[in-house]
């Protein structure tokens, strides 16, 4: 196995160079004063104007089969939308890079299943060799909690007809394969994809091979996004056909009306830097920042809002000012604003 070792240690080491890229370790005091970032929203999607107050979290499974359902309470509702949130890469217990997305999904008013498909670097699959037994050890986990929470009337029953998807890194590989397969795996149908920086690591080759190679499973109708970084996956040069520019051209049965793609950029001008490396949407507890309240969970929520309701479609597949704009500075320099397109390549 000393090839598989070798290319694994590329693969992680690929990972950490579009993670923290210098640049964003370096805040910003400028004209003697230090420049803030923009407050979160006070309402609509994104905001903290929340609907509940708490959560229940409850966790199963054994080994790469686990999962960690979490609810929303104060108030408990009888019934809420369901989010399946997969994570990236390397997180072999607990959600912690994901909290802050799944604590505002949450308090949002849903239910979100957070299957944990991985143990090491080598369990269950090897990155993107054989993905498939990753991908199938997320389902296996989505299908234990769901059964997990049908079993109780006392649990928030997850309403399956309203089912978003949301995927990070190598998890947004596995969360576009598993919703292009969700009639073979019996899973929900999806409604809703959101995608941050999806990405199998180059070690299989360049383009993101893990993929399908179609993804003509997920239905048409779906509201889908593709966020890529531009100091993220694409801030690499050789590894510009990949990320979302290798999702995009396999979505040509969905209509434009229906799929965003979009980019941060970085921006530095106050502290702390905004960055786009690798995980603009992954924050630990505590870490949040206004890339997360006003570009991602606002999309993330505005994505479901439209899914569902009809509501917020131009916040997260619009390609005008609004959906761009990401509010100014403190000293009233706006943020450098997203780059929206229909169609591929995103450049950075």
């Amino acid at each position: 196995m000393p090839a598989a070792i070798l290319a694994f240690v590329a693969f992680l080491l690929l990972l950490s160079a579009v993670e923290t890229p210098a640049e964003a370790a370096l805040p910003e005091v400028l004209s003697g004063r230090t420049i803030v970032q923009p407050s979160p929203l006070e309402k609509g999607p994104g905001s903290l104007d929340y609907s509940h107050s708490g959560w229940r979290v409850s966790e199963g499974g054994k080994g790469y089969d686990a999962w960690i359902a979490f609810e929303p309470t104060g108030p408990r509702p009888a019934r809420a939308p369901l989010a399946i949130v997969t994570h990236g890469y390397g997180e072999f217990s607990g959600y912690d890079r994901l909290y802050e997305l799944i604590r505002h999904t949450v308090l949002k008013g849903n239910v979100v299943i957070f299957p944990r498909w991985q143990i090491s670097d080598f369990d269950p699959c090897p990155g993107p060799f054989n993905i498939k037994a990753c991908m199938d050890s997320a389902v296996t986990g989505i299908h234990a909690a769901l059964e997990y929470l049908r079993e109780s009337p006392n649990r928030v029953q997850p309403d399956t007809g309203r089912t978003s998807y949301y995927g990070y890194s190598f998890g947004g590989i596995i969360t576009a394969n598993i919703a292009n397969q969700y009639r073979f795996y019996g899973l929900p149908r999806p409604r809703a994809i959101f995608l941050d920086d999806p990405h199998d690591g180059e070690v299989a080759g360049l383009g993101e091979p893990a993929l399908d190679d179609s993804l003509a499973g997920i239905p048409s109708d779906v509201k889908f996004e593709c966020h890529s970084g531009a100091d993220g996956v694409l801030g690499v040069p050789r590894l510009i056909e990949g990320s979302c520019n290798a999702v995009f051209p396999k979505l040509t049965h969905i209509p434009a009306r229906n799929k965003a793609l979009v980019m941060t950029r970085t921006d530095s001008w106050g502290t702390p830097v905004l960055s786009s490396a690798h995980g603009v949407c992954a924050s630990n507890q505590g870490t949040a920042d206004a890339f997360d309240w006003r570009f991602c969970w606002r999309d993330w929520d505005a994505l479901r809002s439209c899914a569902f309701q009809g509501k917020d479609c131009h916040l997260a597949l619009g390609t005008g000012p609004r959906h761009s704009w990401l509010g100014r500075w403190s000293d009233g320099r706006p943020v450098t604003r997203l780059t929206i397109h229909k169609a591929t390549p995103l450049a950075p």
